[in-house]
This record gives C-alpha cells, structure tokens and sequence, in this order.
C-alpha cells in the first residue's frame, strides 16, 4: 500500500496508544482518529502531533466516521471495558451493539478495508463483524492473543535468561481464561524447548509451566491494580499487525479469523499463527498439537462459538 489510511474507531488510552505507535511504526500512514466524543478524538489528536512533531510524522489527526472513506484498515478499540469480578465475555451484547455500529457507518465507504477487532471479547466480536460484513474472512482480524503471547515469551525471557525474539512460542485459543500455551511447539534459539532446556541446564516442569501460563492470565489485573488500565501491550499488537498488512509482510502472528472448523467446531474465530500481510490473515498450517493442547483447543473453541451464538441470535 502507498501511503495507507489507517482509522481507528475510539479515542481511548488504547486507541490513542495505537495512533502513537502506529505513527511510529509507519511514518506514511495517514491516521485518523475517531470517537463518538468528539471532543476526546481531538484531544488525543492534539497531544499525538505535539508527540509526533519530534519524529517528523505530521499524518495523525481526528475526524468522524464520513472521513473513513478510502480506508485501508479500520481498528476497532470502541467499546465498554471489564469491570471487577466480569470476564470478557459478559461484555459481549453491548460492545456488539457498538461495533455493528461502527462497521455500518464505515463499510460503505471503505469497501476493500482490513478490519482489526481489539474491542473485547474480540475473538466472537470479529466473528459476528465477519458475518454482519459478508467479507472474506482474513479481512476481520481479531487482536486474539497477540498480547497474551507477548506476555508469554516476557515471562520465558526472565526465566531462561535470553531475549524473547529469540524464543518462539504461542499462546493459542481464545483471548480469554481458556487459552492456553502450545508447549508441544515451542522452540528457543532455534531449538526445540526440551532440547534448549537439557543443554542450557534449565527446568521448566509441568508446575511451572502452569505457573506462566496462571501469570499470563494475571497480567492484566495486576496491570490494572497497579495503574488502573492496560493500554500499552495491545496498542503495540494493534501496531504491529496494522504494518504487517501495510508492509505486505508475510508476518506469522497469533490472531484470529473466523475458521471453518477448529477441533471439531464450526465456524468459530480463534487465535492461531496466522500469516499476516496486505490480504489480512490467513491460516497457512494448523500446527500440530498434542492430545492435551487438542482438547485444549477445542474447549476454548466451544467456548467462543457459544458467545458468538449468543450476540448472534440476540441481535
């Protein structure tokens, strides 16, 4: 794409975070920002060209939905947050509501956008988009567990002692309490995980691997304790998989797009490593998994198609 629009529907920590790094990560994006408060789109807008002025990127500014036009990637961060003692999923009829809105308002004068779904629970939202649109499924791309995997391979990072583009491992299924890490292939400098783990002297048995896995779910609430939202690590993902598609970049991400089976269930958008590049994301390999990770899968499977079940047949 040559100088791509990128628009980004909520004017949020999040979708003010985005902005910021996707600014950086593409200086010929033309970025805009849009909120039903206008006022809040203008303001991030602002703060953004003060921030963005010491690099050179002049493109970040706020508009409303008839400024979409010609959009080349559409992210959606619009929506109501979790709130204590709910899971992700309890949210889902009301951001539902909203982002049908947005793709409504949006789709007519972007015909060929790329659709990135952060708002939560984004797994069954970008499913429900995928089939409100009637668009090729690698178009709506769920943020999935993009964040989930960053925070996967900080945690094995500190434990084994070598950065984390050096260690490749997923974390796969829904973005949510069921997903679950795909030990069976992970590697580390280019090595399988049992085998950089016997010559590095390192252990990491079946306690703490489920202590990782207990801290990857955790990080948000402990982020959120701490500092009462989480903004950063998924306005990155957002980012990083808005240039994968800009750059046409063939990039192996775990997102997801609407499948026509995962174990056995049908028709259900869960977090896989998916080729991501101009056409969206697309499922080049199922990756092997062993007997645990497959029930593993096809739990979390069930239990997206079920929430997506359920905003389908309420609206």
């Amino acid at each position: 794409m040559r100088q791509p629009k990128i628009v980004i529907v909520g004017a949020g920590l999040v979708g003010g975070s985005a902005a910021l790094f996707s600014s950086a990560a593409m200086p010929s994006a033309e970025i805009v920002i849009v909120d039903i408060q206008r006022v809040r789109a203008d303001a991030q807008a602002l703060d953004l060209a003060h921030a963005t002025a010491f690099w050179g990127h002049e493109r970040v500014r706020a508009g409303d939905f008839d400024q979409a036009n010609g959009a080349d990637i559409v992210v959606v961060t619009a929506g109501v947050g979790v709130k204590p003692g709910q899971t992700r999923l309890d949210l889902a009829q009301t951001n539902a509501r909203i982002l049908l809105d947005i793709v409504d308002r949006i789709a007519p004068l972007a015909p060929d956008a790329v659709y990135i779904v952060a708002s939560n629970p984004c797994d069954a939202l970008a499913a429900v988009a995928c089939r409100h649109l009637a668009i090729a499924r690698e178009r709506v791309i769920s943020t999935g567990t993009s964040l989930d995997t960053a925070r996967l391979r900080t945690l094995l990072s500190e434990r084994l002692g070598v950065v984390a583009p050096a260690i490749h491992a997923y974390v796969l299924g829904e973005h949510g309490e069921s997903a679950f890490v795909h030990w069976s292939g992970a590697s580390v400098a280019g090595m399988p995980l049992e085998q950089f783990l016997s010559r590095a002297g390192k252990e990491l048995g079946p306690a703490s691997r489920s202590l990782v896995l207990h801290s990857v779910h955790d990080a948000a609430k402990l982020i959120k304790e701490g500092k009462s939202a989480t903004h950063y690590g998924i306005a990155s993902a957002i980012a990083r998989i808005c240039q994968a598609i800009v750059h046409d970049s063939n990039l192996i991400l775990s997102v997801g797009v609407v499948q026509p089976e995962v174990e056995g269930v049908p028709d259900v958008c869960v977090s896989l490593p998916m080729l991501v590049n101009a056409a969206g994301a697309q499922l080049l390999v199922y990756p092997q998994l062993d007997a645990s990770e497959r029930e593993a899968m096809r739990n979390s499977a069930r239990i997206v198609k079920d929430a997506t079940d359920g905003i389908l047949t309420a609206t």
